[in-house]
């Protein structure tokens, strides 16, 4: 019988770790220093204190200089505060028996979970950026939430790096059926575990190239659209069918309609994923034209550790339309390329950019960076970059009349608004 290979996968019981982070939550304190921080409070206070009457009594009574006074109650109160500043570091350093009591169940669970994962075959993790996600409560707020004043929602999930670093793999680690999503640290719905996932992307080598054109560095990049001979990473720029999500993330609904939002394009840009949603249950009817109105959303992603949406249910469904005209997801799908053209200068039409790139057998979808060619005023929302521009045109997207969408982003966080003529 063959041999099955090292697994992909590993699940490992977390649940001493998770505890151990609710008892640091609980002390009011991610150090865990307990009752030490009340002790010297209260030292500190009283010794300074004590300070200040043993000098106004030298000084007023006893006719000592200011500064002989001052000498005087420094020799009463700085030593018992050195003494407890030394028993503190003495019982709470690193190293010390109650660090040492405070990082057991982290270590303990570390060493769980290395060796589970060294036995599905999973190559050697590094351990201290292990013991940092084991102790930490979230990775920071979910990118998927927050949209439209709705609470930001701890992100369970860590890229782990390994020991040594490898090109291209890397492990996620992602907590499940522990803290409850939205919940205090101390509100727990079951064990926790850990599950780990080993990602792996190979490098291709760098395709030999001739110097880059005049086009390249002057041009226009034009968004090609085509429909692919081979299989694609789920996280290819492309429009239509199904977008690339992290766990958790919620799919958008229509501020106006309460439906949900139809899935317009996803684009690579500056190593994130931004993906957009336009309304497109009743156009015209809502203002999905306005990057604030609640009728459209673009989300920025990382690049790792996402997987394809599933279609989104109606909240209220409708039995006599099964099928509706403009579906959240479209059935058909393109794969968008960088397609370089010449520039364009400001007194010629900028749609020759797009007919030039069309006379060339391109599908043209949208523009890629540079500066947008706007239909009407210019509408930039502050502090964004343009990422792109995309066209109806390909899968006839509803953006009004010969209208075109314009997306933006921060890096953080993007938006999306359309004009048309």
């Amino acid at each position: 019988m063959a041999d099955a290979g090292p697994a992909t996968r590993v699940d490992v019981d977390t649940e001493d770790a998770a505890r151990a982070r609710a008892r640091s939550h609980r002390a009011g304190s991610k150090t865990g220093s307990g009752p030490w921080t009340t002790v010297l409070v209260t030292a500190w206070i009283v010794l300074v204190v004590a300070f200040v009457a043993i000098s106004v009594f030298e000084n007023a009574f006893r006719y000592r200089a200011v500064g002989a006074s001052f000498l005087i109650a420094s020799a009463w109160t700085l030593p018992p505060l050195l003494v407890l500043h030394g028993m503190h570091a003495a019982v709470v350093r690193p190293g010390g028996p109650r660090a040492r009591r405070r990082d057991a169940p982290f270590d303990r669970a570390a060493a769980r979970v290395v060796a589970e994962s060294r036995a599905a075959g999973f190559p050697d993790l590094d351990v201290a950026a292990l013991v940092r996600m084991l102790r930490s409560a979230d990775n920071g707020p979910d990118p998927g939430t927050g949209e439209r004043g709705m609470p930001d929602w701890p992100l369970l999930r860590w890229e782990l790096p390994l020991a040594p670093p490898q090109p291209g793999r890397f492990v996620v680690a992602e907590r499940r059926s522990g803290p409850e999503r939205g919940s205090g640290p101390e509100r727990w719905s079951g064990p926790e575990r850990t599950v780990l996932t080993l990602v792996e992307h190979p490098t291709e080598p760098p395709v030999p190239r001739t110097a880059p054109s005049v086009a390249e560095h002057l041009g226009t990049i034009v968004l090609g659209a085509y429909r692919p001979d081979a299989p694609a990473p789920i996280t290819a720029s492309r429009i239509g069918g199904a977008p690339a999500v992290p766990e958790g993330w919620e799919w958008p609904l229509c501020a106006h309609h309460d439906e949900p939002m139809q899935f317009t394009a996803q684009i690579e840009h500056r190593e994130r994923l931004v993906s957009v949603f336009v309304c497109q249950f009743d156009p015209g009817t809502c203002a999905s034209w306005e990057p604030d109105s609640g009728a459209n959303a673009a989300f920025v992603f990382s690049l790792r550790g996402l997987h394809l949406a599933a279609e989104p249910v109606s909240p209220h469904g409708d039995p006599d339309d099964p099928e509706p005209a403009s579906p959240p997801l479209l059935a058909d799908a393109m794969l968008l390329r960088h397609v370089p053209v010449p520039m364009v200068h400001d007194d010629e039409d900028p749609d020759r950019v797009l007919a030039a790139a069309a006379a060339e057998g391109v599908l043209v979808a949208g523009q890629y960076g540079g500066v947008p060619e706007w239909i009407q005023d210019d509408e930039t929302p502050a502090g964004t970059e343009f990422v792109a521009s995309i066209e109806p045109g390909p899968l006839r997207f509803d953006l009004g009349d010969a209208g075109r969408a314009y997306v933006f982003s921060d890096g953080a966080r993007a938006s999306v608004l359309w004009q048309s003529s």
